[in-house]
Parts: C-alpha cells; sequence; structure tokens
C-alpha cells in the first residue's frame, strides 16, 4: 500500500524544512509566527481566514513533528474549485477516496491545461495504480525553465513559487527527472522571512511558506540552504 498522499507532503515540507540553516529556520518561523493571532493565521490581506489556517497549522507540524499528533485532519478547499473540476476531484480523492483508475479524459485534462491540474492528474494516477500518463509527465516537464522554475500555463510569461512547488513534488512523486530548482526558490526568499509568489512580488504569506518549502523539499537537495 502506497503511503497516502498528504503525508508524502508533510515528508517533502520535512525535508525542506531540514535542508535550511538555522538561520533560515529562524526567519521562517518568526515569519509564520507574524502570521498568526487570536483569531487565527491571516490571509495577504491580514484577516484571519480558515484555507491559511490550514497552512500555518501543517507549518506548525512541520516545525515542530509532535504537532502532527494533535492535529486534525482538515482540507478546507476554496469554492471556486468546483466538484466536477479536476481540483475537486483531487480534494475528495485527499479526503478518503484513493480508489480506482483516473485518466485525463475522464477529467477533462489536456496538455495545454495549468500545471496544478496536470499534477492533481498525475499524483491521483500514481497513487492508484493507474498507468502513467507519459504525455502529460512529459508536458509537465517542459514547463520547467532555465531558471529552475515551472509556470503555470504555456503561454505563462514568468514562473512562479506554487506551480514549481507542486510540479516539482509531482515529478519527484512519480519518478520523474526534474533540474536542480534551488536558486530559483531561494531567490524568493523575502526580507521579513516569507517567501514570494513570484520575483514581481514582495509580499508573503503562510501558503507561500508551505509553497517555498515544499519545493525545498521536492528538488535535488546538493547543499545547505542559506537565508540571504
Amino acid at each position: 500500500m502506497k503511503t497516502p498522499l498528504l503525508y508524502q507532503v508533510y515528508q517533502a515540507l520535512r525535508r525542506g524544512w531540514r535542508r535550511i540553516t538555522p538561520e533560515a529556520r529562524q526567519a521562517v518561523r518568526a515569519f509564520v509566527a507574524s502570521q498568526n493571532t487570536a483569531r487565527g493565521y491571516i490571509n495577504a490581506g491580514g484577516h484571519p481566514d480558515a484555507y491559511y489556517q490550514q497552512f500555518g497549522e501543517v507549518l506548525e507540524a512541520v516545525f515542530t513533528p509532535s504537532r502532527l499528533l494533535t492535529m486534525q485532519p482538515r482540507l478546507t478547499v476554496q469554492e471556486s474549485q468546483g466538484k466536477d473540476t479536476v481540483y475537486g476531484q483531487f480534494f475528495r480523492f485527499l479526503e478518503g477516496g484513493e480508489e480506482l483508475g483516473v485518466r485525463s479524459e475522464e477529467l477533462g485534462v489536456r496538455s495545454d491545461t495549468t500545471t496544478n491540474a496536470l499534477c492533481c492528474l498525475l499524483a491521483m494516477q500514481h497513487q492508484t495504480g493507474t498507468l502513467l500518463d507519459v504525455t502529460q509527465v512529459h508536458t509537465l516537464q517542459q514547463r520547467q525553465d532555465d531558471t529552475g522554475g515551472f509556470r503555470a500555463t504555456e503561454q505563462a510569461p514568468i514562473p512562479d513559487l506554487l506551480s514549481t512547488a507542486v510540479a516539482l513534488f509531482t515529478l519527484r512523486l512519480v519518478g520523474a527527472k526534474a533540474s536542480d530548482a534551488t536558486p530559483f526558490v531561494q531567490a524568493h526568499w523575502l526580507d521579513n522571512g516569507g517567501f514570494a509568489p513570484t520575483l514581481y512580488d514582495d509580499y508573503s504569506d503562510v501558503e507561500y511558506v508551505f509553497y517555498g518549502l515544499l519545493a525545498l523539499g521536492s528538488t535535488e537537495p546538493r547543499r545547505k540552504v542559506e537565508y540571504l
């Protein structure tokens, strides 16, 4: 039986956390703590948000693994991710539906779909033992550019941290190759200890700290990562 996907995500986050230096850990911890209020973790607009709460709680368990034992499994999905989309299928899958096979055509996943959707499809195929859609694996690999980052679509002007994190995790999950993205991820570190969504952004939140650590834990660990 395969390790549950959510736990594999947690393992990748822990690998990312172990890769960074003590100074970097201190900066990341401080930023995450700054995002937690008496009413819970806040979004980029500064308001308590259940969606961001789940990222904050997972990060707490990454920093202190004993917290994992007291966590209540919960998935808060943004309303835009409808039940009939690949995202809706994926979140139902995470909530206990690791069953049967999953084919691209059943979910309307094409070669021009988003990187996130490709990752959802391939992760479900891997976990259910369905024959991987090799064309989609190659499409995902081709989304990585010379910086090491992945683009959200073929037409996206620049790579972003979210797409990079989920792509690296998925390619590692299915045993496919990707170039080292450490310099790309490191370039997204901000002075406040958070990670920026793209190189054009100067803000962060707990969701993007999650993606930063996930990316570091899913790329080739060639060296310790220092806080810039």
